[in-house]
């Protein structure tokens, strides 16, 4: 069977999830068996109503920097500076943190219009694992290039850092021997596929969550379950 692209007309395999000749997201809201068993689908989630995500680039600085923070203060305090140690550390990692949580809102901002708006993501599933990867058209491509470009130029490593990421489409496996915690976020249609190192956010229309995070329990034998 085939189908037409409605955006350029041009006939496609009734499987394809995106036109190969205008990039086109098809079937969004439909989870396709392949020949091989691996389930395919698309979610699109509004970038700028979906703040969580800035928060999930927060919570990951929040961590680096608590890291970082940790060892000034166990330098100190084995150099003997006691109190001082505590306060200079929280005062030398409070600064160039919070000029990076400013900076990250235009940065945000500066995605979000590389990607129309849209943080689209391909999901591929079989019994092995799940891929997490975002599809990124011809312009998002190029505005990600100039961001980072200027980025650079300006000496905005904070800018130049997002566009590269942004760039790199994005692409995030979870082997599901290896996860640990699964946890059911519903009202972001949100499945938390968390390993050891790989943390993988899942997107699920509602009609279809229940089955994709039964399957992805059913096939992860070490991970905790939480709803």
């Amino acid at each position: 069977m085939s189908q037409r692209c409605p955006k350029c007309g041009k006939i496609l395999d009734d499987h394809v999830l995106m036109c190969d000749e205008c990039g086109m997201v098809l079937n969004t809201n439909e989870i396709i068996l392949d020949e091989n068993g691996r389930y395919h689908w698309i979610y699109e989630l509004p970038m700028l109503k979906s703040f969580f995500l800035l928060m999930e680039v927060w919570k990951v600085i929040l961590m680096a920097g608590a890291i970082i923070c940790f060892f000034m203060i166990l330098v100190g305090l084995i150099g003997g500076d006691g109190l001082e140690a505590v306060t200079g550390a929280l005062v030398a990692l409070a600064i160039p943190l919070g000029i990076i949580f400013v900076l990250s809102l235009p940065a945000y901002y500066i995605v979000t219009k590389a990607n129309n708006g849209i943080y689209t993501v391909w999901f591929e599933m079989d019994e092995d694992g799940i891929d997490h990867t975002q599809i990124k058209t011809d312009k998002a491509k190029a505005l990600d290039v100039l961001t980072t470009l200027v980025g650079a130029g300006t000496g905005n490593l904070t800018t130049a850092g997002a566009g590269l990421m942004s760039a790199g489409g994005g692409s995030l496996y979870s082997r599901f021997h290896n996860v640990r915690k699964i946890i059911a976020v519903r009202k972001h249609n949100l499945i938390r596929v968390n390993g050891r190192l790989i943390h993988n956010m899942v997107y699920v229309d509602q009609k279809d969550f229940d089955f994709v995070f039964n399957y992805i329990v059913q096939h992860c034998p070490n991970a905790k379950v939480k709803e």
